[in-house]
């Protein structure tokens, strides 16, 4: 199998502020997952960090229960979050991310189902139940630690926009 071989990240972004690290990994795994590369095929990292993104953006904008429900709470992504936040070294957002799993855990299955089947905004006992904004006491800002994860990372690869056309048309021969 094959596997894309760097977090490949613009010099641009690399420059500029975190955000735009994190804008920039997530630029190229949109990229290679709109030219049929598989998420298994993609860097295990950059994908971790494109998770833990995602996660943090709707958990800030929207709140944990919408994120539940538009993640499907799907293993898979659960997993890789939270291998992602161990790999960064958030311990604040890990636990509140393992404090979530246990309590979506302890709902019977056929609630969760039935949540995750229906519209949004159907059952809002149950939206009130999942919905935790303790994450809003967290100091630590997700985006800078994910960013400087990013950065320091031994598979990081820098480049013009040019050259990242270059490593990814290879990738995608």
């Amino acid at each position: 199998m094959r596997e894309f071989p760097s977090i490949l990240i613009s010099k641009s972004g690399f420059e500029a502020q975190d955000s735009d690290v994190i804008a920039s990994n997530i630029s190229v795994i949109n990229f290679l997952r709109a030219n049929q590369v598989n998420d298994d095929e993609l860097h295990p990292d950059a994908f971790a960090s494109y998770c833990v993104d995602y996660f943090y953006t709707i958990l800030k904008q929207e709140g944990l229960a919408s994120f539940v429900h538009q993640s499907k709470w799907d293993t898979d992504i659960i997993e890789i979050i939270d291998s992602g936040l161990q790999a960064i070294g958030n311990q604040e957002y890990l636990e509140y991310f393992q404090k979530q799993q246990r309590r979506i855990k302890a709902l019977s299955k056929i609630k969760l189902a039935k949540f995750l089947e229906k519209p949004y905004n159907a059952d809002k006992e149950l939206i009130k139940l999942i919905e935790d904004n303790s994450f809003e006491q967290i100091q630590e800002d997700l985006t800078i630690s994910n960013a400087q994860w990013l950065k320091n990372h031994p598979d990081l690869q820098v480049a013009t926009v040019e050259q990242m056309q270059e490593v990814i048309n290879e990738f995608l021969q």
